[in-house]
């Protein structure tokens, strides 16, 4: 599947920018997320969150430790919370499981062995929370036990993970799929600008408050 190069993508992306994307009869109003971060932070994650800064929306990271190491360029990457403060999901309206080094084979290890982390996830998806899981942060979901029945997409190295976990897995480069409450998405920095229009429309339509 033939791909957008970074520079056009981030050409269109800043047009798209210069727009205002604020005050619409259909703009959900400020939105806030809470970025699940995996040791090894992907640097392609500040796509997205780049994007979502820019429609206005409140972002709050976190992780099993205060500082995460970063995939391979960039600096360590310090968290807002820890998971293991984190009590209350009703000031949230999104759980989004960032990137983390999805293409070694050990994308996200630290949260697919945290009780604490698969329980937050679970919790999230269980109070209906929009649940977004980017590149290989769908393995956690999966782990979660959370995809039985759902359809997924992520990245084809995992595929296997996905299925045994009960997922219908429609494959890899492909757009963002929302299955009820759950949005994965794979290659996240090609994908960043549909997934951030997909969580507007979700937000617009299933308002939290």
């Amino acid at each position: 599947m033939r791909r957008i190069p970074h520079i056009v993508l981030w050409v269109v992306i800043g047009l798209v920018s210069l727009t205002p994307t604020r005050g619409s009869a259909d703009e959900p109003g400020e939105i806030r997320i809470l970025m699940l971060m995996g040791d090894e932070v992907g640097g392609y994650h500040y796509f997205t969150s780049d994007l979502w800064e820019q429609q206005g929306w409140n972002l709050t990271s976190t992780g099993l430790s205060p500082t995460l190491q970063p995939c391979n360029l960039g600096l360590p990457f310090h968290v807002d919370v820890l998971i293991r403060n984190i009590d209350d999901l009703t000031s949230y309206d999104c759980l989004a499981i960032m990137q983390s080094k999805a293409y070694t084979g050990h994308s996200h290890d630290d949260l697919l062995e945290s009780p604490a982390a698969l329980s937050l996830v679970q919790q999230a998806v269980a109070e209906g929370m929009l649940v977004l899981a980017t590149c290989g942060g769908v393995r956690v979901l999966a782990a979660a036990d959370v995809i039985e029945g759902r359809t997924v997409t992520g990245y084809a190295d995992y595929a296997q993970e996905y299925i045994d976990a009960g997922a219908i897995y429609a494959g890899d480069g492909v757009p963002p799929i929302v299955d009820g409450n759950i949005m994965t998405s794979a290659h996240g920095r090609y994908y960043c600008q549909q997934i951030t229009e997909t969580m507007r429309a979700y937000f617009a339509a299933h308002p939290r408050r």
